[in-house]
């Protein structure tokens, strides 16, 4: 019994599926849990587990061990990130924007930053963003000290010029650490990064195969959210099975796992949204069908890259017509969740939800939702729900 409470956390707390992480092993990393923090009782520790967020976190990062390494998939694959960057800071307003998520101990974040290092000349702006569920992995990654073994990509090696020896370890050089902004953040949780800008760049490789299958696809569901209107987003070939249909291509060889969205009708005239009304201006026509029927497509891509505000109008203007659609109720909760109105986010998925029981975009976030809530009966029922909805 205790081991199924213990079991429950690891699933809905933390989104990792214990039978992805290999036979046994959770058994023996709650063992070492509890020798590490003195305890004998599995119930004790079981409500530790439950109330405690830094043995959640111990938990989580002796169950995930981190397995990366510098310029890990190729030099070739950092050189394309460079190029792209190069690209976007050429039209863009402010600085260009990456992520990495989960970024482990920070080799692939501070990768990013030696390759635009290397590449990038002029005033080139950006930020690099890296989160991940374990604040001890993050602690390691802003100490920035690794072993021989984090060198082992082939190819130009760059401890020369960005690392000094310390001991058995080498050391990053402190104007490449302060390109990178670490951050504890939980892919699965459905408030993940809430109210920050699109990224140009998301980096997600290797960590689907840890995640239970409502998680993995609450995380996609997030770098769709987070994802600009033309970004690249990274993956492996088997992460990729969990992109949204018919809304990513790839982006060059295979290989790379580099893909973008796919490229659909320009956005319509948006005089409400873009353009002053004139002073005088005649009496309001109803919205003509058209339009309504493209509302949504409209809202979406606003959401798509970041201007939320106005996405939930078009989102409601929509709704006044089609005040039945699922759709847009569960478009508008994503909406919500971005902006961190939990309360406006679970009305709005309830009432896509009412209308659509199998609805997989609100299934997915209700759960989450109702998990942030301590609602774990509902929690269950909807994942239920969203296990046989995909089976069918």
């Amino acid at each position: 019994m205790i081991a199924a409470v213990i079991e429950k956390v690891v699933r809905d707390r933390l989104g990792l599926d214990p039978a992805a992480l290999g036979t046994s092993v959770l058994d023996r990393v709650i063992e070492v849990r509890m020798k590490a923090r003195g305890i004998t009782e599995p119930s004790l520790y079981a409500a530790r587990l439950m109330t405690e967020s830094a043995e959640r976190d111990a938990l989580a990062a002796d169950l995930v061990v981190p397995e990366t390494w510098f310029f890990r998939g190729s030099h070739a694959l950092f050189d394309r990130f460079a190029a792209f960057v190069l690209r976007c800071a050429q039209n863009a307003r402010g600085p260009v924007r990456i992520l990495s998520a989960p970024c482990s101990t920070g080799e692939e974040p501070y990768s990013l930053a030696l390759a635009f290092h290397n590449h990038l000349t002029g005033p080139i702006a950006y930020t690099i963003d890296a989160i991940d569920l374990s604040e001890r992995n993050l602690g390691r990654a802003a100490e920035a000290r690794y072993p021989s073994s984090a060198f082992r990509e082939p190819g130009p090696d760059p401890r020369p010029a960005y690392f000094r020896k310390t001991g058995d370890v080498w050391e990053l050089f402190p104007h490449i650490r302060s390109k990178v902004r670490f951050l504890v953040g939980n892919l699965a949780d459905p408030l993940l990064l809430a109210g920050e800008r699109p990224y140009d760049l998301i980096l997600c490789r290797n960590a689907f195969i840890y995640l239970t299958p409502d998680a993995k696809q609450r995380a996609m569901m997030n770098f769709d959210r987070l994802l600009a209107l033309h970004g690249w987003l990274c993956v492996t070939p088997a992460e990729a099975e969990r992109l949204p249909p018919g809304r990513f291509v790839p982006e060059g060889p295979n290989m790379f796992g580099i893909y973008r969205r796919v490229e659909v009708d320009t956005l319509l005239p948006a005089t409400r949204i873009e353009q002053p009304l004139p002073i005088e201006t005649p009496a309001p026509v109803p919205r003509a069908p058209q339009r309504d029927t493209n509302g949504l497509t409209v809202a979406r891509r606003l959401a798509d890259i970041g201007r939320l505000t106005d996405a939930r109008a078009e989102c409601e203007s929509f709704l006044r017509v089609h005040p039945t659609s699922a759709d847009a109720l569960a478009l508008l909760g994503v909406i919500h969740l971005a902006t961190g109105n939990e309360d406006a986010a679970f009305t709005a998925l309830g009432k896509a939800l009412y209308l659509a029981p199998d609805h997989p975009e609100a299934l997915s976030h209700m759960i989450g939702l109702c998990d942030r809530r301590g609602n774990s009966g509902r929690a269950t029922a909807l994942r239920k729900r969203l296990a046989r909805s995909e089976g069918a």
